[in-house]
């Protein structure tokens, strides 16, 4: 009977597998046919979609061992009400290529507090980037970019990976998935709901005004940035009021990068490391093996939340930081296999993101991430669940490369 039992379930598992699998390519296919074009499954992505049709079952399981990263993480959330400057002086003195924030520091919590209900003394426009964003200067000295809200949780974005505008809640997520992965390199957002009328326009810039006016007795805004314009503003609701994230706006110097992996945002023209399959060859001597290092983890970290917009990185001494994370969450159930090129292509992984990624297996990083406060009130569950499989994704490339390693080397080194 035990014997029957074992068979059965091992029979579950493999059933379980092929439908994921089996969804995948049903859903790409009928994603991208809404994008105007037929996706084609690249000769990577086919190999990888094999290793997890045949992924080894201990990758499903909840590891044994039991870390306190999320739960030390967890605990510095919480306020202890000190004033204003010191919060912010200790958040700029955490800063380094370490990270943008510690794990475990007693200011998080007054921050996060500071950026949700800090007075806003000055409000300007933030031209950078493509997306309507405002600059907001809270009392005590801090900047803030405020990202608005634009979609209800539940909202699927169908077509290419980049598509629609910015979600706020992606920035959120970002930022505690960051401290769950133990890879503190996303500034501190947190989600705020701020009043046009008596927080933004008494204290609003000359530009940021001229952008401002009244439609249907609603307050609206249209910003200045590559794509902002008065016929798709976004509007305050009756009360005057608008839902957004509020980002740290780091006083450091980053140096922006072109990612090697920029898509050409072109139907019908691919980028180079779309097209040749030894890609990561041709970058030896053009960047280093540890910023190659840290590509990949960002590569991970995207394809997590689904952010296939990184066509530019920052670097803060050298070390690569998630900045700009709003393309996220976009469809829970499409996950675009291309953003994890760095990895597969390259085939190159750090010791501890490996042990990190093992430790959240077995459904383990949904419960790790659900631990935080009010995220599951404003992310579509969904997207948890979605999380998960893309893990198992992840594992799937990391078999994927011990292989071709072996093959290439005689070894399973990776």
């Amino acid at each position: 009977m035990f014997k029957k039992r074992k068979v059965l379930g091992a029979l579950a598992i493999f059933i379980i597998i092929f439908l994921m699998t089996l969804s995948y390519f049903i859903n790409v296919l009928s994603s991208e046919n809404e994008a105007g074009r037929a996706h084609q499954i690249s000769g990577y992505e086919a190999k990888i979609l094999m290793k997890l049709y045949n992924l080894p079952k201990y990758y499903h399981i909840k590891p044994e061992y039991y870390d306190n990263i999320t739960e030390t993480f967890v605990k510095s959330l919480k306020r202890s009400e000190r004033d204003m400057k010191s919060v912010w002086q200790d958040v700029n003195a955490a800063v380094s290529k370490q990270g943008l924030f510690k794990i475990a520091n007693t200011y998080l919590g007054d921050a996060l507090h500071a950026l949700q209900a800090g007075r806003i003394i000055k409000a300007d426009l933030d031209k950078r980037g493509t997306q309507l964003k405002l600059l907001l200067t809270l009392e005590g000295g801090a900047t803030v970019i405020f990202k608005p809200k634009w979609y209800f949780k539940e909202k699927v974005i169908q077509g290419p990976v980049y598509a629609g505008k910015d979600r706020h809640v992606s920035e959120i997520l970002a930022f505690y998935l960051s401290a769950v992965l133990n890879k503190p390199f996303v500034p501190i957002s947190v989600q705020r709901q701020i009043n046009l009328n008596t927080e933004i326009v008494p204290v609003a810039t000359e530009q940021l005004l001229q952008t401002k006016f009244i439609k249907k007795n609603l307050t609206c805004i249209y910003g200045k940035c590559f794509y902002c314009k008065k016929e798709d503003p976004i509007c305050a609701d009756l009360s005057g009021n608008l839902v957004g994230t509020v980002i740290l706006n780091l006083d450091v110097n980053l140096k922006n990068n072109r990612s090697p992996w920029q898509r050409t945002y072109k139907n019908n023209k691919k980028a180079l490391w779309e097209i040749k399959d030894d890609y990561c060859k041709s970058l030896n001597g053009k960047i280093s093996k540890k910023r190659l290092y840290d590509l990949v983890d960002t590569a991970i970290f995207d394809f997590l939340i689904q952010n296939g917009d990184r066509h530019h990185y920052e670097t803060l001494d050298d070390r690569v930081v998630w900045i700009d994370n709003g393309k996220g969450l976009g469809n829970p159930n499409i996950h675009h296999i291309d953003i994890l090129a760095p990895l597969y292509q390259c085939c190159m992984l750090r010791a501890d993101t490996w042990t990190r990624l093992q430790a959240l297996a077995g459904g383990m990083l949904s419960e790790k991430i659900r631990k935080m406060p009010d995220l599951e009130e404003i992310i579509w569950t969904q997207h948890f669940a979605a999380m998960d499989q893309r893990l198992l994704i992840i594992f799937a490339t990391v078999e994927f490369c011990k292989n071709k390693n072996k093959e290439n080397h005689g070894n399973q080194g990776f």
